[in-house]
Protein backbone atom coordinates (compact mmCIF):
# COMPACT_ATOMS: atom_id res chain seq x y z
CA UNK A 1 0.00 0.00 0.00
CA UNK A 2 1.22 3.48 -0.84
CA UNK A 3 2.02 5.55 2.30
CA UNK A 4 0.73 8.81 0.76
CA UNK A 5 -2.62 7.32 -0.25
CA UNK A 6 -3.30 5.81 3.20
CA UNK A 7 -2.17 8.87 5.19
CA UNK A 8 -3.94 11.56 3.15
CA UNK A 9 -7.50 10.62 4.22
CA UNK A 10 -6.46 10.49 7.89
CA UNK A 11 -4.85 13.93 7.65
CA UNK A 12 -7.93 15.31 5.92
CA UNK A 13 -10.21 13.99 8.69
CA UNK A 14 -7.87 15.31 11.39
CA UNK A 15 -7.86 18.77 9.80
CA UNK A 16 -11.65 18.73 9.46
CA UNK A 17 -12.06 17.67 13.11
CA UNK A 18 -9.66 20.40 14.29
CA UNK A 19 -11.49 23.07 12.29
CA UNK A 20 -14.82 22.03 13.83
CA UNK A 21 -13.32 22.25 17.33
CA UNK A 22 -11.89 25.69 16.64
CA UNK A 23 -15.20 26.86 15.17
CA UNK A 24 -17.07 25.77 18.31
CA UNK A 25 -14.85 27.63 20.74
CA UNK A 26 -15.47 31.25 21.64
CA UNK A 27 -13.46 33.85 19.79
CA UNK A 28 -10.60 35.43 21.73
CA UNK A 29 -11.45 38.83 20.24
CA UNK A 30 -14.56 40.94 19.80
CA UNK A 31 -15.59 43.24 16.96
CA UNK A 32 -15.63 46.90 18.02
CA UNK A 33 -16.81 49.95 16.12
CA UNK A 34 -18.56 53.25 16.69
CA UNK A 35 -18.35 56.98 16.11
CA UNK A 36 -16.36 59.94 17.38
CA UNK A 37 -17.09 63.64 16.94
CA UNK A 38 -16.41 66.96 18.58
CA UNK A 39 -18.66 67.90 21.50
CA UNK A 40 -20.30 70.65 19.40
CA UNK A 41 -21.45 67.96 16.95
CA UNK A 42 -18.97 68.81 14.22
CA UNK A 43 -16.90 66.07 12.58
CA UNK A 44 -13.37 65.42 13.76
CA UNK A 45 -11.06 67.00 11.20
CA UNK A 46 -7.33 66.70 10.79
CA UNK A 47 -4.78 64.95 8.63
CA UNK A 48 -4.37 62.29 11.36
CA UNK A 49 -7.46 60.95 13.16
CA UNK A 50 -6.93 57.79 15.20
CA UNK A 51 -8.52 56.09 18.18
CA UNK A 52 -6.53 53.65 20.32
CA UNK A 53 -7.57 51.30 23.10
CA UNK A 54 -4.77 50.80 25.62
CA UNK A 55 -5.11 48.01 28.21
CA UNK A 56 -5.58 49.41 31.72
CA UNK A 57 -3.47 48.28 34.68
CA UNK A 58 -6.39 46.18 35.97
CA UNK A 59 -7.44 44.76 32.61
CA UNK A 60 -8.76 41.22 32.44
CA UNK A 61 -7.36 40.80 28.93
CA UNK A 62 -5.36 37.61 28.53
CA UNK A 63 -3.46 39.24 25.66
CA UNK A 64 -2.49 42.79 26.62
CA UNK A 65 -2.25 44.48 23.25
CA UNK A 66 -3.53 47.87 22.18
CA UNK A 67 -6.10 48.14 19.42
CA UNK A 68 -6.39 51.02 16.99
CA UNK A 69 -8.50 52.40 14.19
CA UNK A 70 -8.74 55.35 11.85
CA UNK A 71 -11.59 57.79 12.37
CA UNK A 72 -13.24 58.31 8.98
CA UNK A 73 -14.47 61.72 7.78
CA UNK A 74 -18.01 60.77 8.89
CA UNK A 75 -16.71 59.94 12.40
CA UNK A 76 -17.00 56.16 12.11
CA UNK A 77 -14.23 53.79 13.18
CA UNK A 78 -13.54 50.07 13.44
CA UNK A 79 -10.84 48.84 15.81
CA UNK A 80 -8.29 46.10 15.26
CA UNK A 81 -5.26 44.70 17.07
CA UNK A 82 -2.74 43.73 14.37
CA UNK A 83 -4.58 43.94 11.06
CA UNK A 84 -8.00 45.17 9.98
CA UNK A 85 -10.69 42.64 10.81
CA UNK A 86 -8.92 40.78 13.63
CA UNK A 87 -10.85 42.53 16.43
CA UNK A 88 -9.96 43.51 19.98
CA UNK A 89 -9.05 41.23 22.89
CA UNK A 90 -11.64 41.14 25.67
CA UNK A 91 -10.72 43.30 28.67
CA UNK A 92 -10.59 46.79 30.17
CA UNK A 93 -9.20 49.68 28.15
CA UNK A 94 -8.44 53.37 28.29
CA UNK A 95 -9.64 55.06 25.09
CA UNK A 96 -7.17 57.55 23.64
CA UNK A 97 -7.20 59.72 20.53
CA UNK A 98 -4.66 61.36 18.26
CA UNK A 99 -5.94 64.19 16.08
CA UNK A 100 -3.24 66.17 14.28
CA UNK A 101 -3.47 69.05 11.86
CA UNK A 102 -0.45 67.80 9.90
CA UNK A 103 1.18 64.34 9.98
CA UNK A 104 4.71 65.77 9.69
CA UNK A 105 4.45 68.99 11.68
CA UNK A 106 1.99 67.85 14.33
CA UNK A 107 -0.42 70.42 15.66
CA UNK A 108 -2.61 68.59 18.17
CA UNK A 109 -6.26 69.60 17.64
CA UNK A 110 -7.60 68.12 20.89
CA UNK A 111 -6.66 68.58 24.56
CA UNK A 112 -3.65 66.47 25.53
CA UNK A 113 -5.68 64.53 28.14
CA UNK A 114 -7.28 62.53 25.32
CA UNK A 115 -3.87 61.25 24.19
CA UNK A 116 -2.79 59.79 27.56
CA UNK A 117 -3.90 56.46 29.04
CA UNK A 118 -3.94 57.72 32.62
CA UNK A 119 -5.68 61.04 31.87
CA UNK A 120 -8.32 60.20 29.28
CA UNK A 121 -11.86 60.38 30.64
CA UNK A 122 -12.89 57.42 28.49
CA UNK A 123 -12.63 53.88 29.93
CA UNK A 124 -14.45 50.81 28.61
CA UNK A 125 -14.68 47.10 29.29
CA UNK A 126 -15.20 44.78 26.33
CA UNK A 127 -16.64 41.31 26.77
CA UNK A 128 -18.75 41.05 23.61
CA UNK A 129 -19.05 42.62 20.16
CA UNK A 130 -19.84 46.34 20.26
CA UNK A 131 -20.91 48.57 17.38
CA UNK A 132 -22.41 51.37 19.48
CA UNK A 133 -19.40 53.14 20.98
CA UNK A 134 -19.78 56.92 20.85
CA UNK A 135 -17.25 59.53 21.94
CA UNK A 136 -17.43 63.34 22.03
CA UNK A 137 -14.17 65.27 22.24
CA UNK A 138 -13.50 68.87 23.18
CA UNK A 139 -11.55 70.98 20.72
CA UNK A 140 -8.20 72.43 21.75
Amino acid sequence: MNFASSTAPRLLWAALYASVLVGCSSRPTVEVSGTAKFADGSPIVGAVRTITLIPTEDTTAVVRKAATGIIAEDGSFTLYTRKPGDGVHRGKYAVTFNVLKDPNLGGLLIPEKYTLRDETPFKIELDSDRNDLSFELDKK
